[in-house]
């Protein structure tokens, strides 16, 4: 490590463990990530393997939202956009065998 620089996994620990236990992978550090699929991408699967899958879309002051959530069929891609008169527009992909609600 340069001098000047924390080491963010070993370096941080000082006030309890001594080395390498500090981690950025805890589950909890992913719940922006569901809270977007669901509200701003609007997907919420409702059969198991993501065979039914609901898409309302709630962006709220975003203009627009676009990701992918995966699925055991592969990844549903979704990009919404509020047009000038407050309506969604989606444009949706999703692969064979998912059936999309909206």
């Amino acid at each position: 490590m340069p001098p000047g620089n924390n080491d963010i996994h070993g370096g941080f620990s000082a006030d309890c463990y001594q080395g390498f236990r500090h981690s950025l992978c805890h589950g909890w550090a992913s719940g922006p990530t569901a809270w977007r699929s669901q509200h701003a991408l609007g997907v919420s699967p409702i059969e198991p393997g993501c065979r039914r899958v609901p898409v309302a879309p709630q962006l709220g002051d975003l203009q627009w939202a676009q990701g992918a959530y995966p699925t055991p069929l592969g990844p549903i891609r979704v990009r919404q956009e509020r047009k000038p008169n407050s309506a969604i527009a989606s444009q949706i992909e999703a692969p064979d065998g998912i059936r999309l609600e909206r």
